[in-house]
C-alpha cells in the first residue's frame, strides 16, 4: 500500500491510463472468504455430471479401505532400488496416451485434502500473523489441483484419489519448505523471488553498509551510491527501502526535508 498503482503492478504510467477503470484488489485474509472462495475453486474441477449416475461409483472410491501408506520419498527411493527404468519410447507413449485420453475428476475426499493444505499455509497452526506466514494465494490452490489431476493421470485414472491429493501435499509442503526457510529454519518470504540475494539478506546488508558509512544523514545520491556499491538491483530499490522504513520495527526514517536517517 505504500506504492502506487503502476509500482505494484510494474506497468509504465502511459500504458495503464489505456485504461478507463482501475480496481485495487486487496489480498486480505479473511478466514470466511477463504473458504468460500476455496470451495468454488474446488466445485470447477469436479465433475459436472448428472449425480444420480456417479453416486455409486464415488462412494465406492470414498469408501475404499486405505492401508498405512508410505510417505512419496521412501516409495521413490524403494522403486528406483528394485525396479529397472522404463524404456524411453514406451514412456512417451504413456505420456502421449494419458495427455489425451485421461482426464481426472477431483473426489470430494480429495478436495478436502487439498483445501485443508490451503487454508494451513494462509492461516498457521502456531497463530503467526498473516504477513509472518508463507505467501500463497488461491492461484496456489489451484496449483495444487492440477498437480493432483497429474499425479491421477500418471495411473490412468479417471478421478483424483485421496492418495493422490496426499503425494502432491506433501510434496508441495518439501518445496515451501526449501524455498521460504532459511539456512537456520526461520521463514523468510522474499525467498521465493528470483533475485540472487533474498530481499532480507539485501536489507541487512544495506543497513549495515549506511551505519559503517559514519554519516548522520543521507540524501538519494548517497542510497544510489551505496546500492551500486552492493549491486543491489535498482527496479526494485526503492522498494526496499520503503519496507526498511514501514516494516514493524523500521531502520529507516525521512525528514521533512527528503533527506533520509537512520533510527
Amino acid at each position: 500500500m505504500n506504492k502506487t498503482v503502476a509500482e505494484n503492478l510494474n506497468v509504465s504510467p502511459p500504458l495503464l491510463s489505456r485504461f478507463d477503470l482501475v480496481f485495487i484488489l486487496k489480498d486480505n485474509a479473511d478466514m470466511d472468504q477463504d473458504k468460500l472462495v476455496s470451495g468454488n475453486i474446488m466445485n470447477l474441477y469436479r465433475q459436472q455430471t448428472d449425480k444420480n449416475t456417479n453416486q455409486n461409483k464415488r462412494q465406492k472410491i470414498s469408501e475404499a479401505p486405505s492401508a498405512e501408506k508410505m510417505s512419496m520419498k521412501k516409495r521413490l527411493a524403494w522403486i528406483a532400488q528394485t525396479q529397472k527404468p522404463l524404456p524411453a519410447d514406451l514412456v512417451k507413449d504413456y505420456i502421449t496416451y494419458a495427455r489425451e485420453y485421461c482426464m481426472p475428476k477431483v473426489t470430494p475426499d480429495a478436495a478436502a485434502v487439498l483445501k485443508d493444505y490451503f487454508m494451513t499455509l494462509r492461516y498457521p497452526e502456531d497463530g503467526a500473523k498473516r504477513n509472518d506466514s508463507v505467501p500463497i494465494t488461491t492461484r496456489q490452490l489451484e496449483a495444487l489441483i492440477r498437480l493432483a489431476q497429474a499425479r491421477a493421470k500418471a495411473c490412468l485414472r479417471e478421478f483424483v484419489l485421496k492418495e493422490d491429493a496426499e503425494d502432491v501435499v506433501e510434496l508441495m509442503r518439501d518445496s515451501v519448505n526449501q524455498v521460504h526457510m532459511d539456512s537456520s529454519g526461520a521463514l523468510d518470504r522474499t525467498r521465493g523471488g528470483v533475485v540472487g540475494k533474498s530481499k532480507r539478506k539485501q536489507k541487512k546488508e544495506f543497513v549495515d553498509t549506511l551505519r559503517r558509512s559514519g554519516q548522520v544523514s543521507f540524501s538519494k545520491d548517497d542510497f544510489y551510491r551505496f546500492s551500486a556499491q552492493l549491486d543491489l538491483p535498482l527496479n526494485d530499490f526503492w522498494g526496499l527501502v520503503e519496507e526498511l522504513r514501514f516494516c514493524d520495527q523500521p531502520d529507516i526514517g525521512k525528514g521533512q526535508d527528503g533527506t533520509y536517517y537512520l533510527l
